[in-house]
């Protein structure tokens, strides 16, 4: 596996390294940890560099930007830990979401480590800028990081029966989670029944059969997928618990989410409406944007 991990010298950094470190991914993964040294571009093409004064002064003040990102990838090696990956480290300028976005695509990188905010954001947002972007236009998976996690033992993931929803089964099931880990399988079911309810032309009374069928056959379906998904983590001796709830799907998950605390939520990046063209589907993006907790958001390989 191929890890690209953000770091930017925010407290998310911190949290970032020390969930990254909670995966306890194999020795065979490759690890690239990048910092970005910020060149914003503002009207008229001026840049900080062009108004910075003398050559020596912009000299001088690219080694003291280099310096402090030297500084922060050692915090970040340190805080990392002996691990066995093989790690290797790397300083960018320019935009920092296109930076990351481009190195990612560069190394083939499986999964994005980044904090979900950074430095520079507001308290009143619920994602940063930065992670937002790389969430949306990444070509692969991404790990939004929003407490420091020491062990993952609680994970609620989100599926629909969609290939998306698959994938983040089977990049849940490669992470050595601990065999005590707890796995919260999660659907909701956003029913076409309480629309044709309000519809003024229904017969409610000679229909009411016919939607009480519908209805326990969406949940058996629904059950009968969960059900597969569920044998394959009790066969790595997983702990399953199987959660069909009824309403808008990324309400719902945010909900469960609070009831069950998990140390990370993992959604695909899509689901069973996606459309292909888009790059994010609408459940992930909120989900992503206002969990209180971390998210795993998984995309599906490209054949």
């Amino acid at each position: 596996m191929k890890v690209l991990l953000a770091v930017d010298g925010s407290e998310y950094m911190g949290m970032a390294v020390k969930t990254l470190k909670a995966l306890k991914l194999r020795g065979k993964t490759e690890l690239t940890i990048m910092t970005v040294v910020p060149e914003h571009t503002f009207l008229g093409g001026i840049t900080l560099r062009r108004i910075m004064g003398d050559a020596a002064a912009r000299e001088r003040a690219h080694k003291a930007q280099d310096k402090r990102a030297a500084t922060l990838l050692q915090e970040s090696i340190d805080l990392l830990g002996a691990v066995s990956m093989n790690v290797e480290t790397l300083v960018a300028r320019g935009n920092p979401a296109e930076q990351i976005i481009g190195q990612a695509h560069e190394i083939h990188a499986d999964l994005v480590v980044i904090g979900a905010k950074g430095v520079t954001n507001s308290a009143r947002f619920p994602l940063g800028s930065v992670a937002q972007k790389v969430m949306k236009y990444a070509g692969t998976s991404v790990l939004l990081v929003r407490e420091a996690t020491k062990r993952v033992r609680r994970v609620l993931l989100a599926t629909d029966g969609s290939k998306y929803s698959d994938a983040a089964a089977r990049f849940l099931l490669a992470l050595p989670l601990p065999q005590k880990s707890r796995v919260f399988l999660v659907t909701s079911l956003e029913s076409h029944i309480a629309a044709l309810l309000k519809m003024p032309t229904l017969d409610l009374e000679t229909n009411r059969n016919i939607l009480l069928q519908l209805q326990e056959a969406e949940e058996q379906a629904a059950r009968s997928l969960m059900g597969k998904t569920r044998k394959l983590f009790q066969a790595k001796k997983y702990d399953t618990e199987l959660m069909v709830l009824r309403g808008e799907p990324a309400e719902q998950i945010l909900m469960a989410a609070k009831t069950l605390n998990p140390d990370l939520v993992v959604v695909g990046a899509k689901g069973v409406t996606g459309i292909e063209t888009f790059l994010l589907g609408s459940v992930a993006q909120r989900v992503a944007r206002f969990s209180r907790y971390s998210v795993l958001m998984v995309r599906a390989r490209r054949s």
